[in-house]
């Protein structure tokens, strides 16, 4: 997803927020060897509720242009899986995520 993004007419958001137009505005790493200030969406079906709120999205069909294809995403969903395992971690905080290379800074203090 793309939070943020100082607004130009000339760009275009692609399939939701999921993409940008022009290509260069959804580059995430330095492609010199240098940073890139990046950062870390957490989303939502990590969260408590995610089951009761997969029914309402499944029910609802919306999701972007054609809902239907996202039946079986719901449906995993409203199974209640198990989304951690012996590798995960508890999240404590941006700095975490940083000190992971997960996010960076991109080189400002």
């Amino acid at each position: 997803k793309i939070p943020l993004v100082r607004w130009h007419w000339r760009y275009a958001y692609v399939n939701s927020t999921h993409a940008l137009l022009p290509p260069r505005l959804n580059r995430v790493y330095a492609t010199d060897g240098g940073m890139l200030t990046s950062g870390a969406l957490l989303h939502t079906k990590f969260l408590p509720g995610i089951v009761d709120r997969s029914r309402e999205e499944k029910s609802r069909g919306e999701h972007f242009a054609d809902g239907a294809q996202f039946a079986s995403y719901y449906d995993r969903l409203t199974a209640d899986p198990v989304l951690h395992d012996k590798a995960s971690t508890r999240y404590t905080g941006w700095r975490q995520l940083e000190a992971l290379g997960l996010i960076s800074r991109g080189g400002w203090v």
